[in-house]
């Protein structure tokens, strides 16, 4: 609920009470008003206000929000009134900051001028860490972008073009929205996120917060049904340069398809000495989101690749970048 979220980013931010007092009388305000926001009173530090909750996850422009809040201030000329709500995007924060019009964003953001108050967290809760790399699910994101997998899209179709939640998706798209890496919108019930950055320039920006997908790499027995799994490292270099195929296959699944996969096959057992194997890599995500049954992706494929001192490896995997135009 937004009431109970903006109540404890207040208190978590200021270390004091936001104390609610019920909802405001209604009564002689316009309609439009109660259709659009929940009024609720209270207090911060002691000081009266009035909070206005967005109803509906439309939002609403910066000039908008404060004609409204115009409106319901001639009503309530001694006390403060702050819009709340779930998001906000970053250019329509900087307008509404322009514009000096309150705000609680619940994880993100608290702006009261009238108490001399300008408390950002850039980052939500589940992204509280150094930004030194994108989350998995992020990079996967700014992966498909670059390989021309996806364009603008809002969190749901996010969530259904990579099987993940929406919830997970919403979450990403503000992660890189931080960043810089995306402009978001307000596109009716829904964010709409875009790269509007060249795809040169996306890369240059994102290539410092890229990681290896690979968390693993094992020696195993090779499975029944391995053609279902893409082939990478150098085994994926070889089909993409002139590189020779490496002795030992390597192909890649998601790291979350591990465990059953070794529980049907019981790769786990030890390796007889006769016995066909492969190097089995497993990837923060799941490298058929953005390859397919025979090859992973180039990029995720270039940034799997440890850096060689063999020429001949460093070689190919430059040109697998300018093969991609990168």
């Amino acid at each position: 609920m937004l009431l109970n979220a903006a109540r404890g980013y207040v208190e978590h931010v200021l270390q004091t009470a936001l104390l609610i007092e019920g909802p405001v009388n209604s009564s002689n305000l316009p309609a439009f008003l109660m259709q659009r926001y929940e009024l609720v009173a209270g207090q911060i530090l002691r000081h009266q206000c009035i909070l206005m909750l967005a109803a509906n996850e439309q939002e609403d422009t910066p000039a908008t929000v404060a004609k409204h809040r115009d409106v319901l201030q001639r009503h309530f000329p001694t006390q403060t009134i702050i819009l709340v709500a779930d998001r906000v995007s970053n250019h329509n924060r900087h307008r509404l900051i322009s514009q000096r019009v309150p705000f609680i964003i619940p994880g993100n953001q608290l702006f009261v001028p009238e108490l001399a108050m300008d408390l950002r967290e850039h980052f939500r809760a589940e992204r509280e860490r150094p930004a030194d790399s994108l989350t998995p699910t992020a990079q996967l994101v700014v992966v498909a972008a670059l390989t021309g997998k996806i364009g603008e899209m809002t969190p749901s179709e996010l969530a259904s073009r990579f099987r993940y939640s929406v919830m997970s998706m919403s979450r990403t798209i503000g992660e890189l929205e931080a960043l810089q890496l995306v402009d978001v919108e307000p596109s009716g019930r829904f964010r709409r996120a875009s790269f509007t950055l060249p795809r040169e320039d996306l890369w240059e920006r994102a290539r410092p917060l890229l990681r290896s997908p690979v968390r693993k790499r094992r020696r195993v027995r090779r499975p029944p049904n391995d053609s279902d799994m893409p082939l990478a490292g150098e085994s994926a270099l070889a089909e993409w340069t002139d590189l020779s195929h490496p002795r030992l296959e390597t192909r890649a699944i998601a790291a979350s398809d591990w465990k059953s996969l070794a529980t049907r096959y019981n790769l786990d057992r030890p390796l007889s000495w006769d016995e066909p194997e492969i190097e089995l890599e497993t990837w923060s995500y799941d490298p058929m989101l953005l390859g397919n049954d025979h090859l992973v992706d180039p990029i995720s494929l270039w940034l799997s690749l440890p850096e060689s001192a063999d020429d001949r490896r460093g070689a190919a995997r430059d040109d697998l970048l300018r093969q991609v135009g990168l």
